[in-house]
């Protein structure tokens, strides 16, 4: 329990430090408003793209790991179902409220959940697979399909169309690393070949720089916003990623009898705070950044006290 609560602050302060850097770089003007745009598309066109192909091309798909894959897509989808009735009782306009649906679905499941496995399992390389197909599975695509859609539909709403943004998307290099990934799994080609190996490597390196890009656009994102405005949203948006996404996933885990070690995983990957991804994309498609950028750094803080509450009434009890 220690060693993962540790890995929890090392990976946060990771992600903090990394913001806090770009703000100072905000500051002295190195970079500004106008770069916002460039950082979000190298999230989506350059980063995302190669981590998501190299992601899915080496898995191969096990029957209790499809299983886990549907259970954390069914709790997201209940979670977007919540997010947008509190979002309309909240009185949202809609580029807040495809921003809300966003942070308080789709969580950081291969950034802090990959550090908090690999501490929990330390001993168990088969653990951080397993927890590669379940997020890559059972968030990755959701988050780059319906969650892109989503933000599309209530973003592009002051003069976009629905169908004209999926169109869009369907040509993007998000989609398209999506079903070239897949095929290279579906084909189990020779990945430690050299012809495919380096590449796949490049890509790795690519992959790696998602992290920096991510927060210079969160720094880029943030502005002031009254804390009478933030407040419910954040209370909201706890609840819902924080408490009821893991909290469903772990009842249905347990109703379908999974092996203990990989429900352990599903409810660490459920729990985590709000992704700063979901933010970017948010942002990208014409959602309202701020809220997003502010309410994925008020999860991350909430986090702390929440992940160790839920592990404490779930796979921690006696």
């Amino acid at each position: 329990m220690n060693s993962i609560y540790i890995s929890l602050l090392e990976s946060i302060a990771i992600i903090m430090g990394l913001i806090l850097i770009a703000l100072f770089l905000r500051k002295r003007a190195i970079i500004s408003e106008e770069h916002r745009p460039l950082f979000a598309r190298l999230v989506t066109d350059f980063s995302l793209p190669a981590l998501i192909f190299t992601g899915l091309a080496r898995e191969s798909f096990e029957e209790a790991e499809l299983v886990a894959v549907g259970i954390v897509a069914t709790a997201l989808l209940f979670c977007m179902v919540l997010g947008w009735a509190a979002g309309r009782l909240l009185g949202l306009k809609a580029g807040q409220l495809g921003a809300f649906i966003m942070v308080a679905s789709f969580g950081s499941s291969s950034t802090l959940g990959y550090a908090l496995i690999s501490q929990a399992f330390p001993n168990d390389p088969t653990a951080l697979a397993e927890a590669v197909v379940i997020s890559e599975l059972g968030v990755g695509i959701l988050i780059f399909t319906l969650g892109v859609a989503v933000a599309i539909y209530f973003g592009q709403g002051r003069g976009g169309s629905f169908s004209s943004g999926l169109r869009t998307f369907l040509k993007s290099p998000i989609f398209i690393s999506l079903i070239f990934g897949l095929g290279f799994s579906l084909l189990g080609l020779p990945l430690t070949n050299p012809v495919l190996s380096i590449p796949l490597r490049v890509l790795d390196v690519i992959g790696g720089s998602l992290a920096i890009f991510v927060a210079f656009a969160i720094a880029l994102m943030l502005r002031p916003i009254p804390v009478r405005t933030l407040g419910l949203l954040i209370v909201a948006a706890g609840l819902i990623k924080l408490i009821a996404k893991p909290l469903i996933a772990f009842s249905m885990a347990r109703f379908e009898d999974l092996p203990l070690t990989l429900t352990e995983i599903l409810l660490i990957e459920t729990a985590m705070p709000s992704g700063t991804v979901a933010a970017v994309l948010a942002d990208r498609y014409g959602c309202d950044g701020s809220i997003a950028s502010a309410l994925v750094i008020a999860t991350y803080g909430l986090s702390l006290a929440t992940i160790p509450l839920i592990m404490l009434i779930t796979i921690c009890r006696p």
